[in-house]
C-alpha cells in the first residue's frame, strides 16, 4: 500500500468510511457533471473520492495543470474548497488558498509571488473583492464554482470543465516527504504576507498526532466556521475529517447563534474556533442549548481567558487549547485533558521540540523568558521565493516563532506575548497580552487591544483600544481611571480609545498594525493625548 499523503488521503477515507456522511452544508450543491447529487445537502466519503477524480481530470486535461503548478483558490467555507484541495494535490500540484476578504491588489501581489496561472473562486466574491479580471493580470484561467447558470460570461464553470469526465480515475501523485503540497500565506499583521511552503508530511503528521492524542474517530461530529483558507481550520476540518472519519457541519460564515443551533441539532462532539468566536457565542446564551454531547471545545490562534474556558466546560466537554502557527502546519503544543496546566499553552506535541532562545542564539533555562524556537516534522520548508526571510526564520538552525514565553520544569510552555507586541516603556517591557487580560475583567469591555505608540521621551507608551459590550456605555476617561486603579502604573495604558469594531484578520485576530497606525495618524504621540506619567 502506498505511503499516506494528502494526494491519496481521500482514497483511504473512501475505503474505510465509504457511504458514511462526511460533510453537511448550509445550502445544496448543484452540479451536473462532478458526481454530487444536487438533491442532497450531505455528502459521503465515497462522494468525495468520485468528485475528486472528476475535478482532478478536468484540471489536468482541460487546463493542463501539472505537478508543481500553483493553483490559487479564493473561496468562502464550502464543500468545494476541500474538493479542489484533494483534486489539486492529487495531481502533485500546489494548493494556494487565499483569505476570501482580500481585495484585488492584495491578491495580485500574492498571485505574482507564487506564480499561479489558475484561480478558482465564486461569483459573489469576485464581484465584491476583485471586480475585474484585469485587476489580477497574472491569471490565465479563471474558474468559478457553483451552478453553471450563475457563472458570468468569460469564466469557466467547474461543471463545464467536468463535461465528459464523470467516470474519470486519476492516479494520485507520489509526493516526496519534503515536496511542497500547499502554500499558506501568513495573515500579514506586520507587513506583506509570507508564503509558507507546507508539505504533505507536515499536514499528515500534525493531524495524526492530534487525532491519536484526543482519540478522535468516526463517531465524532464537528461544527466549524473557522476559515478553511487558514491552516488551523483547514488541518482540523479537512485533513482531520478525512483522516479520522469524523463528520461535520460546515458554516459558510461564522454566525454565533447559528453555531449554537447546529451544535445542538447535530449533537456535535467537537467545536473548533478562535477566542473571538467563543466570546461572541457567550452573547447568545449558550446555556439555553443542549450541548451535553460535547467532548471537546478546541481553540487556537490566540490566547483564551481562563474564565471563559470554565464557562464552556460547564456546558459539557473539555476545553482544549493549542498553540501553533502557519509555519508548523498549525500545531506546536497542546493542553490535553489528562496532562494540562492552567495558564499555559500545554506541552510540545510528540516529535516536536521547543526551546527558549535569547537574541544571541543562547538556549535559556526553565523559567527564563525568551523566544520559542521549534524543530520537528511539522515545520515548513521555508517561505516561497524568499531566501532572505527563510534564512532569518531558521537562524541558528531552529524555526523562530516570534513568540515570547518560557518553559517550566515540567515542560509546559507559558506564552507571554508576541515579540512584536511587547511594548518598551522607558526601561520596562510591557507584555500586551497580560494587560489585555486584566482589562477584560471590566464587565463593559468586549474586546481590547493594547498597542505601543511612539513617544518622544518614553520610546513607546501603551494605549488601550477598546470595543464595548453591546448595550454598554462608558467614557474613555472612565475606563482609563478604572485601569489606573486595577493595573500597575508602569504597564497601565496611558490613554484609552473606544471604537465600534476591531479590524480583524481572517481568524479574527486584531490587526494591531492598523490600530497603531490609526493612533499615530490621530496624533496620539503628542503629550496632550498620551499622559506618560
Amino acid at each position: 500500500m502506498p505511503k499516506l499523503t494528502v494526494a491519496n488521503l481521500v482514497d483511504r477515507a473512501a475505503r474505510r468510511y465509504g457511504d458514511k456522511p462526511f460533510v453537511h452544508t448550509e445550502q445544496k450543491i448543484v452540479y451536473e457533471n462532478i458526481g454530487l447529487d444536487p438533491d442532497k445537502d450531505v455528502y459521503s466519503f465515497s462522494d468525495s473520492l468520485k468528485a475528486t477524480n472528476v475535478v482532478a481530470a478536468a484540471l489536468r486535461d482541460k487546463l493542463g495543470v501539472r505537478p508543481g503548478d500553483r493553483v490559487a483558490v479564493v473561496l468562502t467555507n464550502s464543500l468545494e474548497l476541500g474538493l479542489v484541495f484533494t483534486a489539486i494535490t492529487r495531481l502533485g500540484a500546489v494548493f494556494v488558498p487565499f483569505n476570501y476578504m482580500l481585495k484585488a491588489e492584495e491578491i495580485t501581489k500574492m498571485v505574482n509571488d507564487c506564480g499561479a496561472k489558475v484561480l478558482i473562486t465564486e461569483s459573489e466574491l469576485f464581484a465584491l473583492n476583485i471586480r475585474d479580471k484585469a485587476n489580477v493580470p497574472g491569471i490565465e484561467h479563471w474558474i468559478m464554482v457553483g451552478p453553471r447558470d450563475t457563472v458570468p460570461a468569460g469564466f469557466l464553470s467547474v461543471d463545464e470543465l467536468a463535461e465528459g469526465l464523470s467516470n474519470s480515475r486519476v492516479e494520485p501523485a507520489e509526493l516526496e516527504p519534503m515536496q511542497t503540497a500547499a502554500i499558506f500565506y501568513t495573515s500579514g499583521t506586520t507587513g506583506f504576507p509570507k508564503g509558507a511552503m507546507v508539505t504533505s508530511r507536515n499536514m499528515i503528521v500534525t493531524t495524526a498526532i492530534s487525532a491519536y492524542t484526543l482519540r478522535l474517530g468516526p463517531k465524532d461530529f464537528c461544527v466549524t466556521s473557522l476559515p478553511l483558507a487558514h491552516i488551523f481550520g483547514f488541518d482540523v476540518n479537512v485533513i482531520g475529517g478525512f483522516f479520522t472519519g469524523a463528520s461535520g457541519m460546515l458554516q459558510r460564515f461564522f454566525d454565533p447563534e447559528k453555531t449554537l443551533h447546529y451544535l445542538e441539532k447535530y449533537k456535535a462532539t467537537l467545536y473548533t474556533g478562535v477566542p473571538a468566536m467563543y466570546n461572541a457565542m457567550l452573547l447568545f446564551h449558550p446555556e439555553k442549548y443542549d450541548l451535553s454531547n460535547m467532548r471537546y471545545w478546541i481553540a487556537g490562534a490566540d490566547a483564551m481567558p481562563e474564565d471563559q474556558k470554565k464557562i464552556y466546560e460547564g456546558f459539557g466537554g473539555k476545553f482544549i487549547e493549542g498553540y501553533g502557527m502557519v509555519e508548523t502546519a498549525a500545531l506546536i503544543s497542546v493542553n490535553i485533558p489528562l496532562l494540562k496546566r492552567a495558564g499555559t499553552v500545554g506541552r510540545p506535541i510528540p516529535s516536536v521540540r521547543v526551546k527558549v532562545m535569547d537574541e544571541s542564539g543562547k538556549m535559556l533555562r526553565a523559567g527564563d523568558i525568551g523566544e520559542f524556537v521549534v524543530k520537528g516534522p511539522s515545520v515548513m520548508n521555508g517561505y516561497w521565493g524568499d531566501e532572505e526571510r527563510t534564512a532569518e526564520a531558521f537562524k541558528y538552525g531552529w524555526l523562530h516563532t516570534g513568540d515570547m514565553g518560557y518553559k517550566d520544569r515540567l515542560g509546559f510552555l507559558h506564552f507571554v506575548d508576541r515579540e512584536k507586541d511587547v511594548i518598551k516603556v522607558g526601561g520596562y517591557s510591557v507584555f500586551s497580552r497580560e494587560v489585555e487580560e486584566e482589562i477584560l475583567q471590566n464587565p463593559k469591555v468586549l474586546e481590547v487591544a493594547l498597542v505601543g505608540v511612539p513617544h518622544p521621551t518614553k520610546r513607546e507608551v501603551p494605549v488601550a483600544v477598546i470595543q464595548l459590550v453591546p448595550g454598554q456605555t462608558a467614557t474613555e476617561e472612565e475606563l482609563l481611571d478604572w485601569c489606573k486603579q486595577k493595573i500597575a502604573g508602569y504597564k497601565s495604558p496611558r490613554a484609552v480609545k473606544i471604537i465600534d469594531e476591531m479590524p480583524l484578520t481572517m481568524t479574527l485576530k486584531v490587526l494591531k498594525r492598523e490600530l497603531r497606525q490609526q493612533l499615530i495618524d490621530e496624533g496620539f504621540f503628542q503629550e496632550d493625548k498620551v499622559r506618560a506619567n
